[in-house]
């Protein structure tokens, strides 16, 4: 008997298959040419619910990084008094990071790192006439022990010395930290 449903039968595109590979590849050719030599930065395509860039470099004439760095009590303390300030604002960094993260590179301090979520916060800060001081923990962490005593020390000094008594103290950190300006608060 004649089993007429187990012949194959032929598929009758094959004949269409070399131009519709042959359209895929120019398409694929033209998208990447158009990417890689289109100029994004001569006419920036506008991207709805993204301030314009200007947003992001208004401090550009503004305020600008002029750091001062100094090694005290064993950790490193980095800071930034504008003309008139009005205010000291103590930033202190995460775990596994340091006070180096808040500021730009520059020749005054060669091992800063910038990283654009803390130079913000510090190029705000400064725009409002803040005095801004960084510390480094010693340790990868903040410690609530001793290292409470040496950012006290460091933080009573610092003000002391620049006659900012005055001034109200503005503190800002992450997660932990909230611990340690809880601590520094009840002294």
């Amino acid at each position: 008997m004649l089993n007429l449903g187990t012949k194959l039968k032929a598929w009758h595109g094959h004949k269409k298959y070399p131009v519709v590979v042959l359209v895929m590849f120019v398409v694929s050719v033209s998208v990447a040419l158009v990417l890689l030599f289109n100029k994004y930065e001569e006419n920036p395509i506008p991207v709805p619910g993204l301030p314009p860039d200007s947003k992001w470099n208004r401090f550009e004439s503004l305020v600008q990084f002029n750091p001062k760095r100094e090694f005290r009590n064993g950790t490193d303390l980095i800071w930034q008094i504008p003309d008139s300030p009005e205010a000291v604002f103590f930033l202190a960094h995460g775990c596994s990071c340091r006070a180096v993260n808040f500021w730009d590179k520059s020749p005054k301090c060669p091992e800063c790192v910038g990283l654009p979520e803390d130079r913000l916060l510090v190029l705000h800060a400064l725009a409002r006439k803040f005095a801004v001081l960084t510390i480094s923990s010693v340790g990868e962490c903040w410690t609530f022990g001793k290292e409470r005593l040496i950012v006290e020390d460091i933080i009573t000094w610092w003000v002391k010395s620049r006659t900012l008594e005055s001034f109200l103290l503005w503190l800002w950190g992450l997660l932990l930290v909230g611990i340690l300006y809880l601590q520094l608060l009840m002294i």
